[in-house]
């Protein structure tokens, strides 16, 4: 079972090469995310181009590790991502939900101000 709490969770929403392992994962996040993977507690998700497999890498302080999951029917659902930076961050709940199969889709919710008013 894969323990998600504390982590802030980047998805890379564009098609990426499953052969690639700790090197090239984590030079897609520098190179083409503008992030530092070195970062503990920010984990980072990818998938193939039929989004059939799942990687995800992290950084636990003294190394790196890869969670990987293949699907045997069906595919992972896909959010709608920032086009421009071909990235998103996603809530726990949200990133469970797509490796469990429900299709996640975002919508603008009401969130309240901070603010009260009396009258």
């Amino acid at each position: 079972m894969l323990s998600l709490t504390g982590y802030r969770l980047v998805l890379w929403n564009s098609n990426t090469d499953m052969r690639l392992s700790f090197n090239g994962l984590s030079g897609i996040v520098v190179n083409e995310m503008k992030e530092d993977p070195f970062q503990y507690g920010t984990l980072y998700a990818f998938f193939n181009h039929r989004r059939t497999q799942v990687k995800i890498l992290g950084w636990d302080g003294d190394g790196f590790g890869i969670f990987y999951k293949r699907l045997s029917r069906g595919t992972f659902g896909t959010p709608i991502y920032n086009i421009e930076t071909k990235m998103m961050v996603l809530e726990k709940k949200d990133l469970l939900l797509i490796l469990e199969g429900v299709e996640v889709r975002f919508r603008k919710r009401y969130e309240r101000s901070g603010r009260y008013h009396k009258s």
